[in-house]
């Protein structure tokens, strides 16, 4: 699956997670410079990822999961 696959099918999950009907995917974008990423909204992302792509995150995947483009990474590996 191609970046822009991803990005297309992500940006409504991560709109949704993080309530900001407006918001553009970036691979820098993380707790740090989005307000809205909490803890629960990041849970809620990945949780509506893996019913999205079809796959379970694994432990370790979750803890490398740093910004927007670890994620992105971490999609297309599955």
């Amino acid at each position: 699956m191609q970046k822009e696959e991803i990005i297309a099918r992500l940006t409504p999950l991560a709109r949704r997670a993080f309530e900001d009907p407006e918001l553009e995917l970036e691979d820098s974008q993380s707790a740090e410079n989005v307000e809205a990423w909490t803890s629960l909204a990041f849970m809620k992302l990945l949780s509506d990822i893996e019913q999205e792509f079809g796959f379970k995150f694994k432990m370790m995947e979750l803890l490398s999961l740093k910004n927007m483009g670890d994620i992105i990474d971490a999609i297309s590996k599955h």
